[in-house]
């Protein structure tokens, strides 16, 4: 009996054995489960957006490239970590509705590649970027308010370049922040080969009257060059869609048949031209600008109901060769609402057509 219990045990060893290899084969040699734990963390913000994901050690974090941050409340900070997979990049901004905003990049590296206030109301290319492949913490802070154009973002792009789009949703470059006319077509040589740089030129006396004021961006499109010289010339912009109902901006002009702004169809046939006259209502028309005491922007206004959802561009024109009678013009954009100050004398046709 001893030795027939002894088979029986050796028996249930063996049937158990070729139980346990069955199992072994049919979970792909894993009898227990594999539990694994994801753990993700976003970056703290109102609002952000990201193409993909990277993963790390214990947590996800976006990638730079075509990142971006949004803040849609005013005296806030906003901070963010993003992984720069490239050696360089393209920064937009916008300061929004809040009217600043202060931006700050540090990276892994505890090096700060960017600590600088802007006050561009809608986004726009700020400036090309270059750093090395890490992690990057990005600190948006935003104004008090009373700016325009929505929420302030924070944007990577993967190119330095501007996207090439049939029409941009914006007045690209409508702060000429870069410096330079980019995405602008400059004929003539009126407003010269660059943006007038507002510091320089008041710390140059390169004004007429009086230094430049009520002007928030640093550069701006002008026929006045120091009084050295006076060439006719246009500036128009890159294709946009008139997706709001105003185009706002701000402007220094004698009111003057050959000085105006006007809207464009796709095929550069007018729409609507706007004549001003910012110095005061005692001036009469064709009078020269040179009796002005100031070089004092006014905000003005164009609007575009009649263009609504077309694609179309502005420009900027200059007739004439008079040295103390030129126009000056910048921070352009679009709004729900239109900003334009009462002593401001515009001059409006609107015309029919595609």
């Amino acid at each position: 009996m001893a030795g027939k219990g002894a088979l029986g045990i050796i028996a249930f060893i063996v049937l158990v054995t070729i139980m346990i290899v069955v199992i072994y084969i049919e979970t792909g040699f894993n009898i227990f489960p594999k539990i694994t734990t994801i753990s993700t963390t976003a970056p703290q913000s109102s609002n952000h957006t990201g193409q993909t994901t990277i993963p790390a050690t214990t947590t996800a974090l976006y990638l730079c490239n075509d990142y971006q941050l949004i803040g849609t409340a005013f005296n806030t900070t906003y901070n963010a970590k993003c992984k720069f997979t490239s050696s360089n990049a393209g920064i937009w901004v916008a300061a929004g509705n809040s009217s600043s905003v202060k931006i700050k990049v540090v990276g892994q590296d505890n090096k700060t590649y960017i600590n600088q206030t802007v006050t561009y109301s809608c986004i726009t290319f700020f400036k090309n970027f270059t750093g090395p492949e890490q992690i990057y913490n990005i600190t948006m802070k935003t104004g008090s308010g009373g700016g325009a154009c929505g929420s302030s973002i924070f944007k990577f792009n993967t190119t330095t370049q501007p996207p090439k789009v049939n029409a941009y949703t914006f007045i690209y470059n409508g702060n000429f922040s870069s410096g330079d006319f980019t995405g602008w077509n400059v004929t003539g040589r009126g407003f010269g080969t660059a943006p007038l740089n507002r510091i320089q030129a008041n710390a140059n006396h390169c004004y007429l009257g009086a230094p430049w004021t009520n002007y928030n961006e640093t550069y701006f499109a002008s026929t006045y060059h120091c009084g050295l010289s006076a060439s006719p010339g246009n500036l128009t912009s890159a294709p946009f869609i008139a997706a709001q109902p105003f185009l706002n901006f701000k402007i220094i002009s004698p009111q003057n048949a050959q000085l105006y702004v006007e809207i464009l169809s796709s095929n550069n046939t007018p729409l609507i031209i706007a004549h001003y006259n910012t110095l005061n209502l005692s001036i009469a028309y064709n009078t020269s600008i040179k009796n002005a005491t100031q070089s004092r922007f006014s905000n003005a206004t164009i609007p575009l109901t009649t263009v609504s959802g077309k694609i179309v561009r502005l420009r900027v024109v200059a007739g004439l060769t008079a040295q103390n009678t030129f126009i000056s013009a910048g921070q352009f954009y679009l709004s729900r609402l239109p900003r334009q100050d009462p002593n401001v004398v515009e001059n409006l046709t609107i015309y029919n057509g595609t």
